[in-house]
């Protein structure tokens, strides 16, 4: 492999993990040799924006990539609490998931703060899956179990994900 030695870092919240996030997994697979897949806002849940804490998703991602026959000796994921700020966040990343030599992000103020510190590269999303869109489809009661894995959807269900996602937005369970 070209990139062998090469590890990388894709931060998010993953809330939940769904099936845009494994295709740019898989695409970032072909420039690293090793990725760490940071599960970032941990210390949150049972809110419209985060209702999966830390551990929640990170175990959702865990078995999304082994439906998705990903290997574990190249991927490792790290559920990473944000702090008070950006700047403890990035502190925390740092702390938690060092060393790596490429960040991914979409996100300006991530790039803005650590640019000097790893190379960055940016990403723009794509496609229409977001976890947002799951986390509203649920809410409402609408079919969204196919923008995510099989596996994802046992879990959220399994963790009582549809009525605490109920909860969180005001609607009836």
């Amino acid at each position: 492999m070209k990139n062998a030695g090469i590890t990388g870092l894709y931060w998010g919240r993953f809330n939940p993990p769904h099936k845009g996030h494994v295709q740019l997994i898989n695409k970032i697979l072909k420039e690293v040799g090793r990725l760490i897949i940071a599960i970032g806002s941990a210390e949150f849940r049972d809110t419209k924006r985060n209702p999966f804490g830390g551990n929640e998703r990170k175990a959702m991602m865990e078995v999304y990539l082994r439906e998705e026959k990903l290997s574990p000796k190249r991927v490792k994921v790290i559920a990473v609490p944000d702090g008070t700020s950006f700047s403890s966040a990035i502190r925390n990343i740092f702390a938690s998931c060092s060393p790596f030599d490429v960040l991914y992000t979409d996100k300006a103020a991530i790039i803005s703060l650590i640019r000097k510190k790893v190379k960055i590269k940016r990403f723009r999303r794509k496609g229409t899956v977001s976890s947002t869109q799951i986390r509203d489809a649920i809410a409402a009661g609408t079919t969204w179990e196919h923008l995510t894995g099989r596996s994802v959807a046992r879990l959220i269900k399994g963790y009582n994900g549809v009525e605490r996602i109920k909860k969180a937005y005001g609607r009836p369970q």
